[in-house]
């Protein structure tokens, strides 16, 4: 142990130690949402070991803020380009996979959302909708539903013709 609480995390115990260190530098940046800071303060207010990590890595923040800005060099891009081995980066070619933009990869969307059911289950709840404005009991709030349906289907068949067209056009040339 190295002195640090090593309490279970709880509902109504807040963050453990392994946990409040972990958030830190989120904390320290101030991009933690509220709830989560506040867990973190209220634990630093309770234990000294996580406080002394705190105020060590606040200083170490401040000391590199005090670090003078210097400017590159003017052949610096130069430099590191040369530097970088670009004909055995070449004869890799055939080793690295071809890429399609990240949003285009299958995982990009969630796996609840491309799933067979909810797509259909998404499709039906528009069908539905369209039905009702069909016969005339359609209301404003029914055009949610209807969108929020057909939301699921609609960005996997646009996620699928977009990969198709990225392999139409490095067939193409």
């Amino acid at each position: 142990m190295d002195g640090h609480d090593q309490r279970e995390h709880r509902a109504d115990d807040g963050l453990n130690c392994p946990d409040c260190r972990l958030e830190l530098q989120d904390y320290l940046d101030g991009t933690l949402e509220k709830k989560r800071s506040l867990s973190v303060f209220l634990h630093l207010r309770e234990c000294a070991a996580c406080r002394v990590e705190h105020d060590d890595l606040r200083a170490v923040f401040a000391a590199l803020e005090a670090l003078p800005s210097l400017e590159a060099p003017a052949d610096f891009d130069d430099k590191i380009l040369a530097s970088v081995p670009y004909a055995a980066y070449q004869a890799m070619a055939s080793l690295r996979r071809d890429r399609v933009p990240v949003f285009l990869e299958e995982q990009f969307l969630p796996v609840w959302l491309r799933a067979r059911a909810v797509r259909l289950g998404g499709l039906v709840v528009t069908a539905a909708v369209a039905f009702a404005f069909a016969a005339g009991a359609g209301r404003g709030w029914l055009l949610a539903p209807g969108v929020a349906g057909v939301l699921p289907e609609l960005l996997c068949r646009m996620q699928s013709a977009g990969r198709r067209l990225v392999a139409l056009r490095r067939a193409e040339g």
